[in-house]
């Protein structure tokens, strides 16, 4: 019976061995001394065989002077029949200094086993330095300053880019103020005079002046639109002339014939409304606005056929 216990005991001693050789752990870094902010290359290499299963912890609440940076994906590998897996981080040291890298423990178990092994690591003693400082010089500059010369060829292009900028900018407002005044002077001449006349006459009609009381201002303005008239028809100054001064010129013209007698009586009357505070009756309201109408439509320019065409293709 003791042979027997002796005999279990022996395997399963041997057989913890053999499992124990099947998982090895190595770790290294790239140097062993290191300048303050320095970046560590730790790697940690485990083999084992197909069937076993590693759980690698956290490190970085084990690193104590040193500062973890990042982890790098795994990496596996077959070699030799068995699994390698490469774990790697950068760790970093801003304290100058000795620091050590500390062993871990890293759990691991066989395939279809409920029962967890441990692998422990080396630990790593590093040196972390600063940069020695000699105190006898006075600090400067680790390069001297780089001078730049003047770029005058760049200077002299962009001069040339804002000058070509400002005379575009002025040809194009030069054609968009003369397109702007060509417009508009093609707006005015499509309106004939006796156009305009007629349609301000209207327009003070249908305002009611005189009817209203407003009597004075009904003879200005009614006035003021047939003086209007005689100074774009017939380019007279009407609007700065007496009524003796303007029927004598109208006298002058060959067209005006036929409305001497009606505009002296015209402006004869508006004088006497704004100057000498004169009441009209009704009639001589409502004669008003017939004379005016008539003064413009008896010197309605007569154009021949191809005068018609010409105007209007203008």
């Amino acid at each position: 019976m003791v042979k027997r216990a002796t005999i279990f005991f022996v395997l399963l001693f041997f057989t913890s061995l053999s499992f124990s050789q099947q998982v090895k752990s190595k770790v290294s870094v790239d140097s062993t001394n290191y300048l303050v902010g320095d970046y560590i290359n730790f790697i940690v290499e485990l083999s084992a065989a197909k069937n076993v299963e590693f759980f690698f912890p956290s490190i970085k609440d084990s690193l104590n002077k040193l500062e973890f940076i990042e982890q790098l994906p795994l990496q596996k590998k077959e070699e030799n029949g068995q699994h390698k897996f490469t774990y790697h981080f950068i760790l970093a040291g801003y304290d100058s200094g000795s620091a050590t890298v500390p062993s871990f423990q890293i759990p691991y178990k066989f395939s279809g086993d409920t029962t967890f092994s441990i692998v422990t690591t080396d630990s790593i003693n590093l040196a972390i330095h600063t940069l020695p400082v000699d105190t006898t010089k006075d600090a400067k500059d680790i390069k001297e300053p780089i001078t730049i010369p003047f770029n005058w060829i760049g200077l002299l292009l962009w001069l040339a880019l804002a000058a070509i900028l400002i005379v575009v900018a002025y040809y194009l407002y030069k054609k968009f103020r003369k397109n702007r005044e060509q417009g508009a002077a093609v707006i005015e001449t499509k309106v004939s005079p006796h156009e305009a006349a007629l349609q301000s006459l209207d327009e003070l009609d249908a305002k009611k002046l005189w009817q209203n009381g407003n009597i004075k201002d009904y003879h200005t303005e009614i006035t003021e639109i047939i003086r209007t008239y005689f100074e774009k028809r017939f380019m007279l100054p009407a609007l700065e002339l007496t009524t003796d001064e303007t029927i004598e010129l109208l006298k002058s013209k060959n067209e005006t014939s036929t409305i001497i007698s009606i505009t002296k009586n015209f402006l004869e009357n508006a004088d006497m409304v704004k100057f000498a505070k004169y009441v009209p009756l009704n009639e001589i309201n409502e004669a008003m606005m017939q004379q005016a109408r008539q003064i413009v439509t008896l010197t309605i320019p007569v154009f021949h056929e191809d005068e018609k065409k010409e105007e209007q293709n203008v």
